[in-house]
């Protein structure tokens, strides 16, 4: 997906989670595109640390592949942990993003940890279209 259809459908999905989640507040589309923007920027920046991560869970979860039950648990198990991983780490991203808007607001960290589940689930699914 190219850089701007992402942005465009990041601040959608910001916007949309402004109208249906309470203590999530976005006060316009403008808002919402800068949202997208330095929150995307800043999972970026942490996607450098967690590249890391990822990248390990993989080779275990390949070295284990040659284990018929073990195997399947172990890369199931890599992906539950690097969406559980992102998703955490997407909420810390949206608390900082909420500091550096005026027009973007939380109400708490757990607003926050909805919302980057949310978030999450979207993009995992995003690829597949």
């Amino acid at each position: 997906m190219g850089l701007i259809l992402q942005l465009l459908v990041s601040s959608l999905v910001m916007l949309a989670l402004s109208k249906l989640l309470p203590g999530f507040e976005i006060n316009d589309f403008k808002t919402s595109i800068l949202v997208a923007l330095i929150f995307g920027i800043l999972m970026v920046a942490s996607g450098l640390l967690i590249t890391p991560l990822s990248a390990l869970t993989k080779v275990i979860a390949d070295l284990l592949s040659g284990i018929p039950v073990i195997g399947a648990i172990a890369n199931i198990g890599a992906r539950v942990l690097l969406f559980l991983i992102n998703f955490i780490v997407g909420s810390i991203m949206l608390c900082i993003t909420d500091k550096f808007l005026t027009g973007f607001k939380m109400r708490s960290f757990a607003v926050g940890i909805v919302a980057a589940f949310l978030i999450a689930l979207i993009n995992g699914f995003l690829p597949l279209f």
